[in-house]
This record gives structure tokens, sequence and C-alpha cells, in this order.
């Protein structure tokens, strides 16, 4: 027994076989429609939904719209509308698993496959976006994958409501709500930056196994989403190429227009990420729809610094059996927030001909000055020819300050307070939840940002948690102390 339909029961001219999946907005049967004889997935939303004449108008909209999209990652709708006031949608059937199964299953996925699963969900999208139509529930629930790792796109918005609907609605889970966009908790305004959004949250989970701000409440999934910024891939899973930092950090821009125009061009440059071997962060530029050059890879990031919340436990959302179901305006035209730096061979040319340029000047300077040593030399003999030139040394003093008896001329060491417990090379840690190998990452990441002495904030991975945190660093007397994480505390000496 289910909360809309019946197994084995009829609905109009289907039979309901079997039933997929299902949440707050309706459930989702393998069923069998008995006029054309076909097995399809049949979607049927909650009756509530049906009485708001609002909906039901944008419910027929979207579903024409939809259903009349042709990119081959697309699940091809073949009949919607209403049986005695219940709405429905009529899928194809896919035989395949949803992406939250496997990462389930087998947790973050290699960056390769990972990008081309995402490369796929782009190119629905973008064909979406280009007839009016906005998904608004972008998740790995929603993306589905046969045995040969083709992707399928499911449950377009016309299965969702508006966006306040969708927050107190009883169905909601904390899984949907980690892939909204930050504008989405202020309004019900939704636009293909939304969607991108939620794809970029889809790539940094499958680059390493969880979403950007992991919680486990609604509450604090939107204040994680709306204050605090995502930590870069490669601090929470080392093994991930750090090119793909600035490509996710782009893709979860607060500012809808700060992100990528079009979701291809997040994943072209999830592509060029794959293959930068450069060993720097990469600089992922979003450049407008069909420009060639929508990256550039320079020394660091130009996007802004990564932070990390606290790790908790992630709620997972409801992954589905192996049998799975199928599932507004045009894209906006973002001017590139970034410039286009040099290439590599740009950038070996020039460095070829700096030695060159030096060597000239040098040679320029050192001739002037024996041009100019020559003609004091004239001078001085022409204006005393006959009276001797007055040699003299010059006489060097020196003040030296007595010490007072026991103290050593050496300067005074560094040292963290008293409280603290050293761990040696430098470091120490102030509080007892703070690790000494969490404390020598700290260390390494606060040296390899800037010079010693000088505030600034990091973010340092944890061997010993496996997870990434956000440091404040600022100079207290002769060390530099680091706060954060979970009441962390570290002293750089």
């Amino acid at each position: 027994m289910s909360g809309v339909g019946q197994l084995g029961g009829q609905v109009g001219p289907y039979r309901l076989d079997d039933l997929l999946g299902h949440g707050g907005m309706g459930e989702v049967y393998r069923a069998y429609d008995t006029t054309k004889h076909r097995v399809v997935a049949l979607k049927l939303l909650n009756p509530v939904l049906a009485e708001d004449p609002k909906y039901q108008q944008r419910f027929r909209r979207e579903s024409h719209a939809a259903a009349g999209l042709g990119d081959p990652h697309v699940i091809p709708i073949h009949d919607w509308g209403d049986i005695d006031g219940l709405l429905y949608i009529d899928m194809r059937l896919v035989d395949g698993e949803s992406l939250r199964t496997i990462l389930q299953r087998g947790g973050a996925l290699q960056p390769e496959r990972a990008v081309s699963i995402v490369s796929q969900v782009a190119s629905a999208l973008d064909d979406a976006h280009r007839n009016g139509v906005v998904h608004r529930d972008i998740k790995p629930e929603n993306i589905l994958l046969t045995g040969d790792d083709f992707v399928y796109l499911v449950d377009f918005g016309i299965a969702h409501g508006d966006a306040d609907s969708r927050l107190t609605d009883s169905g909601m889970t904390v899984g949907s709500v980690a892939y909204m966009a930050p504008e989405l908790f202020d309004s019900d305004d939704v636009s293909p930056a939304t969607d991108i959004y939620a794809l970029a949250c889809v790539l940094f989970e499958c680059l390493t196994g969880r979403v950007p701000h992991p919680a486990t409440t609604i509450s604090a999934a939107i204040k994680a989403a709306v204050l605090d910024k995502p930590p870069s891939p490669s601090m929470v899973n080392p093994t991930v190429p750090m090119a793909f930092d600035a490509v996710v950090a782009h893709g979860l821009r607060n500012r809808p227009d700060h992100r990528y125009s079009t979701a291809r061009a997040l994943a072209d440059d999830a592509r060029r990420a794959l293959s930068d071997d450069s060993g720097s962060t990469a600089n992922a530029v979003g450049g407008r729809q069909g420009d060639a050059r929508t990256t550039a890879i320079l020394g660091s990031p130009a996007v802004d610094p990564p932070t990390s919340p606290q790790y908790v436990s992630e709620a997972q959302g409801v992954g589905g059996p192996p049998s799975q179901y199928a599932g507004q305006g045009p894209p906006t035209q973002y001017p590139p927030p970034y410039g286009y730096g040099p290439s590599r061979d740009e950038r070996g040319s020039r460095r070829s001909v700096v030695p060159v340029l030096v060597g000239i000047i040098a040679a320029a300077l050192i001739g002037l000055l024996a041009l100019g040593g020559y003609w004091l030399l004239e001078k001085q003999s022409d204006a005393s020819s006959d009276e001797p030139i007055a040699r003299t040394t010059p006489t060097v003093t020196q003040t030296v300050t007595p010490q007072e008896p026991g103290t050593s001329a050496m300067p005074t060491v560094a040292a963290p307070p008293q409280a603290a417990s050293s761990c040696g090379a430098g470091v120490a840690v102030g509080t007892s939840v703070t690790s000494c190998p969490f404390a020598v990452a700290v260390r390494d990441e606060y040296l390899r940002t800037g010079p010693k002495g000088y505030a600034r904030d990091i973010v340092a991975y944890s061997p010993v948690t496996g997870t990434a945190y956000q440091m404040s660093c600022a100079p207290e007397g002769a060390v530099v102390a680091c706060r954060g994480g979970n009441d962390a505390v570290v002293y750089v000496y």
C-alpha cells in the first residue's frame, strides 16, 4: 500500500506493478500502460498539488516544454495530465541505477568518471535552458546511469513546487537542501544559474564523496549554504587535482551572475582540469557561451579563498533500486569576471628573453661607469698636476654596549605559551582536542601561503579526521596563533 496509489491497482489505463521511489511531492511506479501495451515509469504527484490552480497551470506549461526537449540525456516524457484529479507524468523506464546509489556504494569517483557524468548532465541542462525549462532539483537521485555509464537526467521541476513550498513541505530532506542555490532561500526566483550551482555541488560530491556543506538539519544546511564558503575539493580529498578547486568555486559563487553562464562552460573547465599537470591551482574563467577561451591556468586562484565548516555526518537521500524511472528562460549571458593569462609557451618565451635583456642593460651600465671614471681622473689631473694627491685612510669606530653579567648577546627565541604542548619542529598545540599531525598540517599550510608573522586565513587538512578546517592565523607576540576548526589552537614559532 502506498500514499498515492495502490500496488496492483489501476490509475486510469495504468496498472501499478512496483513502487520505485517516493517523497513529499509524490511517488514513482513501474506501471503497465494497458492502452499502448508498454511498461513505463509513472509519477503520481501529491493530490494536494492538484488543488493549487497556479501549480496546475505551471505543471501543464512546463510538462509541454519538457516533453519537447531533444537532448539524448533527457528522458522522454510520453504523456502528462490528470486522472480523476490526480496529476501524473508518464516517462520512459530506464534500466540502470541512480548516481546516489553509486556514491553510497563506492564513495568518491575517479575524476575522469566524475567529469564524464557532469558533462552529460550539462548537455541535458543546456538543452532545457535554451527551451525555457529550469530543472530545479539537480541531485544524484535524479541522475540515472546505465551499465555503460550513459547518463539520463530525470524529474524536471514540473514535479516540484516553488522554493518556498519545497522548504516547508513535510517531505523536504536535508539531501535536497544540500544542492539548492543560496538565492532560493530568499525568494522563489529560479534561473539557469540555479541549476548550474546544483551541478557544481554534484561535481564536488563525485570528487569527494560528500556534499560541499554537510549538515544534519535543514536549518544548518541553509545557514552553511548562505554564510559559509565551500572547501576546495583537493582539501577534502587530496587525490583530486588542484585544478578542480577553482572550477567548483566558480560554480558555487553566491551571486547567480558570478557563476558560469552555461552548464557546458562548467563541464569544459572540468575537462581541462583533468589534463592540467602544472601542480598549481587553476583559475577557472566562465566565458560567454561559445567563447573558446574559457580557462587560463595561472599560478594562484583568482576566486574567493576556500573555507570549510566543521565536518558532520551527511544525511543521505533515498537512492532508488537498480531499475530507475525517468523523469526557465534562456540562459543569461554573463561577462567573464576574470582576465585571461598567458599560455605556457608564451610564459616560456618571456622567460628566455629576460636573461638577454638583463645582459644588455648590465653591459650598458658598466660602459657608462667606465666613461664616468675616466672623465673624473682627467679632471683631477688637469686641476692639480703639480700637487701631490693626499691619500687618507678612513677610521672606522664601533661602540660596544657592555653586557650585564649573565646575559647573552643572542636574540630571544620565540616560544609558545607555557600551557601549550610542543609538537617539535616549531609548532605546538593549545587545546587537548588539537592533534600534533593537524598542527603540523596547519604550520605547513600557513608557511606555504605567505611569509611568517602576518595574519591570514587558511584551510588545513587533518590527517586524523580526514576533513579540512578553516583556521584564522594572527601574530601573538613572538608566535603566530591559528584558531578555528573544532576549538583547535595551533602555535607556529
